[in-house]
Parts: C-alpha cells; sequence; structure tokens
C-alpha cells in the first residue's frame, strides 16, 4: 500500500455545477486538438468520477456486446441502463501504454510511454494533475503498471499486484473525502494471464454448451481454456458490481460519472499487441444518470484519448493544449453529432521490436508495417496454451482461414486495407485491388497528416529503451 499525500481533505468548500456550452469537432484530420471547451460555473455539484478498467478483455466479450456464452450481469444492466459505445478504440494494444494513454489523453509517442513496463516521464501530468486545481480528490486502487513518477498526480494510490487486484477498491470509495467531488482509478488484473481465478462463478457455465469465438479452432483442452478466461471476466464483473452498489450505498452513484473499459484486446490471436480490431477495439459503458442523455447503443468513434478532455470539461476543468484527444460530451446531447471521421492506434514494442500505424474508419481499417519482414505470431505463455496449439495444427494441415493465416506469416504485406463490417475484419487485403486505390489513397493521407501533426517519432532510427527490451 502506498500513501502519496496523508492530506486527503481540503475543508469545506465551494463546488462547481458545469453547465455544458457543447461545441462540434469540425477538425477531423488526425491532430485530434480539441478546441478549448467553454464552461460556466456556478455553485452546485461536479460529477464524480470512476473509471473501471479491465486487463486484457476483449471487446465482445460482455454479455451486452453479443456474447452470450459469458456471465457478465453487472455490466450488462450498466450498459443497459447507460451508454454503450459501440466503436471505442484504444491507442495501442499494450497494457502499459494503453493506460498511460488514457490517462494523459496523448497518443504513446506524444506521451513517452511507448513500450511495455516503461514508466511514464515524470514531466508527463495525468488527467488528476487537471482536477486538483478545481476541487478534486483524485485515487487510484488495483494495477498501476505506469511507473511512480504518474502517482504523484494522486492524492492517495494503492497499488496491489495480487490476485484480481481489486482490494482496495471498495476501501479507496469509502476512504475519500466526503466533502470533495473525486477521480478515481480503479484498474483490475482480470483477465490477464494466468487464468487461475474466478472459479465461484463456475456453476454459471456449462463448457459444453458455449460458442467458440471467431478464430477460434477446436482441439484438446480449448473450451477449458477459453473457460478459465470467462471466469475471470465473470470475477472482473463481480467487481464492478461491487462498486456500483457502493456508489449507490453512499448515495452518489446518480452523479458519478462511471466508464467501464479494457487496455487492451483478449491474450488470444489476434488480440492482445495487435493493432487489428481484437487487439485495439474496447467495451465502452457510460453511467450516469444526471448528465450522460439517453441511454442506448451509440455508433460514434471514440479514441481512448478523448476521455482525459471529456472529464476536464465535464468537471469544470482546463484542457491543455498539449492533450490530443477531444471531449465526447456532445455526443450526449446530439446523437447525430459527428465526433471524428477517424481513430489511430500505434505498436511498437511488446516482446518483439515493430512499428506499425493505423488508422480507422467506420468501413476500413488501414496499416503501415514498418518492418514487414517480421512475422507476427504471438509469444510467451499464449503458444503454450490450447488454443494456439489448435491454431498450430489446423495451420500445419492447410485449414485455417485468412484470419488465422495472419498469425503464422513468416512475412506481412507494407500496407494493408481491411474491410470492416458489423460482422467484424474482413482479413482479405485490399491494397493491391484498383477499385480501392481512393481508399488507400485517403487513410494513407489521413495516417500521414496525424504522425506529421503528433510528432510521430522515426522508426528507422528508433531503439527500445534497455528495459524494454527484457
Amino acid at each position: 500500500m502506498k500513501k502519496l499525500n496523508g492530506t486527503l481533505g481540503i475543508g469545506s468548500r465551494l463546488l462547481i455545477l458545469t453547465v455544458l456550452l457543447l461545441k462540434g469537432c469540425g477538425n477531423q484530420t488526425g491532430s485530434g486538438n480539441q478546441e478549448e471547451a467553454g464552461v460556466a460555473v456556478e455553485t452546485g455539484m461536479q460529477p464524480n468520477f470512476v473509471i473501471i478498467i479491465a486487463d486484457d478483455l476483449g471487446w465482445n466479450d460482455v454479455g451486452a456486446y453479443g456474447n452470450a456464452s459469458v456471465y457478465t450481469p453487472n455490466i450488462d444492466r450498466l450498459a443497459h441502463q447507460g451508454v454503450q459505445f459501440r466503436q471505442a478504440f484504444l491507442t495501442t494494444s499494450s497494457c502499459s501504454a494503453s493506460r498511460a494513454s488514457i490517462l494523459t489523453g496523448k497518443y504513446p509517442h506524444s506521451n513517452g510511454l511507448v513500450h511495455l513496463h516503461q514508466a511514464l516521464p515524470v514531466e508527463e501530468k495525468t488527467i488528476a494533475s487537471f482536477l486538483k486545481p478545481v476541487g478534486y480528490f483524485t485515487g487510484a486502487a488495483g494495477k498501476w503498471h505506469i511507473g511512480g513518477a504518474a502517482a504523484k498526480d494522486f492524492d492517495l494510490v494503492r497499488e496491489d499486484k495480487q490476485d484480481s487486484a481489486t482490494r482496495y477498491w471498495l476501501d479507496l470509495l469509502r476512504e475519500r473525502p466526503r466533502d470533495q467531488p473525486f477521480f478515481i482509478w480503479l484498474a483490475s488484473r482480470d483477465p490477464h494471464r494466468p487464468h487461475d481465478g474466478g472459479k465461484e462463478f463456475i456453476e454459471k457455465y456449462d463448457l459444453s454448451d458455449f460458442d467458440l469465438p471467431e478464430g477460434f479452432i477446436e482441439g484438446p483442452g480449448v473450451r477449458e481454456e477459453l473457460l478459465d478466461y470467462y471466469l475471470e471476466v465473470s470475477r472482473f464483473d463481480y467487481d464492478v458490481g461491487r462498486v456500483v452498489d457502493e456508489l449507490t450505498e453512499q448515495g452518489v452513484l446518480d452523479n458519478t460519472f462511471v466508464l467501464v473499459m479494457s487496455d487492451n484486446g483478449r491474450p488470444f490471436h489476434p488480440g492482445k499487441t495487435k493493432i487489428y480490431d481484437d487487439g485495439i477495439k474496447t467495451p465502452f459503458i457510460v453511467h450516469w444518470p444526471r448528465g450522460m442523455g439517453e441511454p442506448g447503443e451509440y455508433e460514434h468513434l471514440v479514441s481512448a484519448i478523448d476521455i482525459a478532455p471529456t472529464v476536464l470539461e465535464l468537471a469544470g476543468a482546463q484542457i491543455p493544449q498539449a492533450m490530443q484527444g477531444r471531449s465526447f460530451t456532445s455526443v450526449f446531447s446530439d446523437r447525430d453529432h459527428v465526433l471524428r471521421r477517424y481513430v489511430h492506434a500505434e505498436r511498437n514494442w511488446h516482446g518483439k521490436n515493430a512499428h506499425e500505424r493505423a488508422v480507422r474508419s467506420a468501413n476500413f481499417l488501414y496499416k503501415e508495417n514498418q518492418y514487414p519482414d517480421h512475422g507476427d505470431c504471438i509469444t510467451g505463455m499464449w503458444r503454450s496454451g490450447a488454443p494456439f496449439q489448435a491454431l498450430l495444427k489446423a495451420h500445419e494441415r492447410g485449414e485455417l482461414g485468412v484470419r488465422g493465416e495472419v498469425c503464422f506469416a513468416e512475412a506481412r504485406d507494407k500496407v494493408e486495407l481491411l474491410k470492416v463490417s458489423d460482422e467484424g475484419v474482413d482479413y482479405i487485403n485490399l491494397a493491391g485491388n484498383p477499385e480501392y486505390e481512393d481508399v488507400v489513397a485517403e487513410m494513407a493521407h489521413e495516417l500521414r497528416l496525424w504522425r506529421e501533426s503528433t510528432g510521430d517519432f522515426d522508426y528507422e532510427h528508433y531503439e527500445p529503451p534497455p528495459r524494454a527490451r527484457k
């Protein structure tokens, strides 16, 4: 347990009622810099914020997102009562870099935490530092994974590296000062490997009666390993329910902006570490009865870097120019507002050196691979798992489709254009198809604008930090 600032309360104070003067974001290029939000303030109540983040949860491994096999009643309830974003994307598909991106409102190559196991540079500021001047208590509990320097921005951090990493969640909610609005970051380890928890939910599952997700191949132990993953998803759901119950008991749920999401995709091919949809797409559920607008499914493109400016706008805080996201508060009052035409993602180091950049529109995913001669197969403990072994045997038999063969390609195309539909990503590369020349040109142009405007680094002369090579 680590306490960073022993002074938790700051006494009674005037609180701020945020009255949003909602503005559209007309700039659709990759720069993403939002115009300064116009807010008026008067005495009242600022919203509270609770960000609940899973570790390696696939975007569609929640009941509300169409997975009928997994048991997630608490998350599903929040989704049905709140706003369920169906097209929400992360900036990368690696734990540390993804979390730092959420907390800073900046892309990994911009905030300096590019690789797994790096620390956020000391000069970088997280969302917590901008909330304190407008009266917020800021706390974090659970898995941290972005280094000690970032913790300085919070009043209280309780890091937990054991089991699900949720044992301090309720303590933090109960210990918070009651005379301040609060921003609290609650990070679970579920459903990260090794999948050895959640056994108390085994009765909710029938091993023989759930569907294998797309891309999984039947084989010895496959269903058992997937079940172990689902059990930890259910444990995460249970912990979400405990948080909601605590907020309800404290009488603050109605004015608490609760966001449930993941830091990257499921730890199965082609999820975690990849910047396909299975790696960078996330469940994204906002529950805020007092201010979220009409509940339902929202199809707006939204990026993880949009969380920080959204929170700051709602809190009545200044949104720094350095933040690269844009507030999505406008969609709460105008379902037809186009927030973004594109979202962007990157891959740098996680087990191997890489330099991949992607731009995603409503209909296409465009990727540039600067190391096309590098294969893309999963590494580490994944390879020993039953799902990978089943994929490998199907590959050896020549029975895998295009999606599965991505894992085993010794080299990849330098440029990829993949079509996206309601059924998911079609892994047939359209970049060489004359019918899609205009789309390739459009997406390549957008990616170039984004790289230039965000100061992306030169991969040819870049070496990962020594720690990241471990």
